[in-house]
C-alpha cells in the first residue's frame, strides 16, 4: 500500500525566504533547548560551581563560602538554593518562550548575561546583609562576582554549548546519508515518502514510511525515529505534534498518546498491562509505547484501515478487544 501525504503550501516571497535562511543559520542548536539539557544544565553548573569556589574561596577577599564552619555552611547552601532556584526559572521561561523566539546565538548569550548579572546582585545583596562585619565593598563585591559567576558559567555552558552543536550535526548527518541512501535504490518500488517541515514551513527531512517507527513530542519539538542499515536512528525536528499529526492524517503514521504517533506498518501487536495498553514495534530495541483511552479508537480505525488495504498480507494486525470500562 502507496500512503500518499498531501502537503499545505504557504507561498512565501524571495525577501522571507531569505530571512528564514538566515535565522536558521544563526539559530543555536536545538538540543540547547530540549528540556533534558536545559535542567540539565543546572545540575552540570552547579557541580562545577562547587568544585570552582572550592579551589577559588582562599585566594579570595570577598567570598565567604565554607564546608566546613557550620555558620557560614549554613549561608552557603542557602545562597546555592537561590542561586539554583533562579537558574531553574530562568530554564523554565526558555522553555516557555521557544514556542514563540527563534533563539539564535546572540539572543542566547544575552540570556546567559542576564542570568549572570541576576545571580551576581544576588549574592552582592546576600553578602551586604548576611556578612556586614567584613566591611566589604558593595562594589568590589559585585564586580568580582560578575567576574567569578562569568567563568563558572562559560566553561560548562561552551561544553554543552559544543557537544549539541556535534549532537546536531551528527543528526543532519546521518539524515543525509539515510536520504543517499534512498536516492541509491531508484529501481525499488518505495513505499511512499513521508515529508516532514519545520516551523517555518521548511522541508527538513523526507523519510521511507516502510523505515519510520514513530515519533515523540518533547515540549516543541518532535523526535523522530527511522531506521537506517538496521540501525535505529532519531531526528529532532522543531515543530507541533499537532501540525505533524495533521500532515500525515493520510499516511500510516497515528497518534496514539498525547506524546506518540506510530507507524501502523510497524505494529507487531498490542498488549494489556492493567488497565494500561502498549504497543509493541517490530524493532525489540523500542521500549513499548503507551496507548491513552482517548486516542485507542483511532489506533484501531487506522488499523482497520491498514489491515484492509494490504492485500498481501496473510497475517493481519489483531489488537486486543477493548473491554468495557
Amino acid at each position: 500500500m502507496f500512503f500518499q501525504l498531501k502537503l499545505r503550501y504557504l507561498p512565501r516571497t524571495n525577501k522571507a525566504n531569505t530571512m528564514t535562511n538566515i535565522h536558521k543559520n544563526q539559530e543555536i542548536p536545538k538540543f540547547l533547548l530540549d528540556k533534558r539539557y536545559l535542567f540539565g544544565s543546572v545540575v552540570f553548573v552547579l557541580t562545577f560551581s562547587v568544585l570552582f569556589m572550592w579551589a577559588y574561596t582562599p585566594f579570595s577577599n570577598t567570598a565567604w563560602f565554607s564546608l566546613t564552619n557550620l555558620m557560614d555552611l549554613g549561608k552557603t547552601v542557602a545562597f546555592y538554593t537561590v542561586a539554583v532556584a533562579i537558574m531553574f526559572i530562568s530554564k523554565m521561561l526558555m522553555n516557555l518562550l521557544q514556542r514563540k523566539v527563534c533563539f539564535t546565538y546572540v539572543k542566547y548569550i544575552a540570556w546567559v548575561v542576564v542570568e549572570i548579572v541576576v545571580i551576581a546582585l544576588f549574592y552582592t545583596l546576600f553578602t551586604l546583609v548576611y556578612q556586614p562585619d567584613r566591611g566589604f565593598d558593595a562594589l568590589n563585591i559585585l564586580m568580582k562576582a560578575l567576574g567569578c559567576i562569568m567563568l563558572i558559567l562559560a566553561i560548562p555552558y561552551t561544553i554543552l554549548t559544543l557537544y549539541a552543536a556535534y549532537r546536531d550535526k551528527t543528526e543532519e548527518l546521518e539524515m543525509l546519508q539515510y536520504e543517499l541512501s534512498l536516492s541509491g535504490e531508484s529501481s525499488v518500488a518505495y513505499p511512499s515518502l513521508v515529508n516532514l517541515y519545520d516551523y517555518n514551513g521548511t522541508l527538513k527531512l523526507t523519510i521511507n514510511s516502510d523505515s519510520l517507527y514513530y515519533m515523540e513530542s518533547q515540549d516543541n519539538y518532535v523526535k523522530i525515529y527511522y531506521e537506517n542499515q538496521g540501525k535505529l536512528m532519531s531526528y529532532m525536528l522543531r515543530c507541533r505534534t499537532k501540525a505533524i499529526e495533521e500532515n500525515l492524517a493520510e499516511t500510516s503514521m497515528v497518534r496514539c498518546h498525547r506524546s506518540y504517533m506510530v507507524n501502523v506498518m510497524k505494529i507487531n501487536h498490542i498488549r494489556k498491562g492493567g488497565k494500561a495498553r502498549f504497543i509493541v514495534l517490530s524493532n525489540e530495541a523500542i521500549k513499548p509505547i503507551p496507548v491513552s483511552k482517548s486516542y485507542f479508537k483511532n489506533l484501531i480505525e487506522k488499523i482497520d484501515a491498514y489491515n484492509g488495504t494490504v492485500l498481501s498480507k496473510s497475517t493481519p494486525l489483531t489488537p486486543d478487544t477493548p473491554d468495557e470500562e
